[in-house]
């Protein structure tokens, strides 16, 4: 569930004030019954505006991206993004720490280029997606002409097709993970899988739930493919070096 109403009314408002006296104007719209996140981006993009704001969280987040990356036109549309949550992996991505902060990354409009993840058919995210099981799962991938076979009970997906499988079955027993702990020893992660490709296939013999920032958005078998310096989008000091 998301916040109540009144809540979102009133930081809308809040936003739309910071904005104003930073100088920022602009037209204001929201999705609705009649009207899908979807179809606003669409619209605006049509309408030639050259930066479109997304004001929530990373699903709309997301869809206002998959819009702007499929659309032959906005090629040259720059994102700014004002987060829900100022703790989330997309507020670190903008390097914005609060309400205020993010408006005034707007205001300074530094660009920078990132790294898009396509979930086929349709589907682009900017942070990460999670395939988690309660427990280990044989998982089957396909790179091109290479096939493979790991088992694992999570699987992380992020922008520039970076690709975590972790096998909780070589954590270890408590006991030892509690004295890792205990006497601060750092070992290298030898419970993960890291692969970097271009495309992969992911399949498992039972259908895996693929979730984005808890937001269900498919199922396995499912193919990720990489979509290098995709999206310009506007970022805070700092943080204008990003790669991805």
């Amino acid at each position: 569930m998301g916040p109540p109403r009144g809540k979102i009314a009133s930081r809308q408002e809040k936003t739309k004030d910071i904005l104003g006296d930073l100088g920022i104007a602009g037209e204001t719209v929201s999705p609705s019954a009649a009207r899908t996140i979807e179809e606003l981006t669409h619209l605006g993009i049509i309408k030639g505006y050259s930066t479109i704001v997304a004001v929530g969280d990373e699903a709309l987040v997301n869809k206002v991206i998959t819009v702007i990356a499929t659309e032959k036109t906005a090629k040259d549309v720059v994102l700014g993004i004002i987060p829900e949550n100022f703790q989330s992996a997309l507020a670190r991505k903008i390097g914005a720490n609060d309400l205020n902060s993010a408006c005034s990354i707007l205001k300074q409009r530094r660009l920078s280029t990132t790294n898009l993840v396509l979930l086929d058919p349709n589907k682009y995210f900017i942070t990460e997606a999670i395939i988690r099981t309660s427990r280990n799962q044989e998982i089957y991938f396909s790179i091109g002409d290479l096939k493979g076979k790991v088992s694992a009970n999570l699987i992380t997906i992020k922008p520039g097709l970076e690709i975590f499988i972790h096998d909780q079955t070589l954590e270890g027993s408590k006991p030892s993970q509690f004295f890792r702990w205990l006497f601060g020893k750092k070992e290298t992660d030898v419970y993960s899988t890291y692969l970097h490709p271009k495309k992969i296939r992911l399949e498992a013999e039972k259908s895996l739930n693929i979730k984005i920032a808890e937001e269900l958005v498919g199922k396995t078998p499912a193919v990720f493919s990489n979509r290098s310096r995709a999206l310009k989008f506007i970022v805070g000091r700092g943080k204008i070096k990003s790669k991805d």
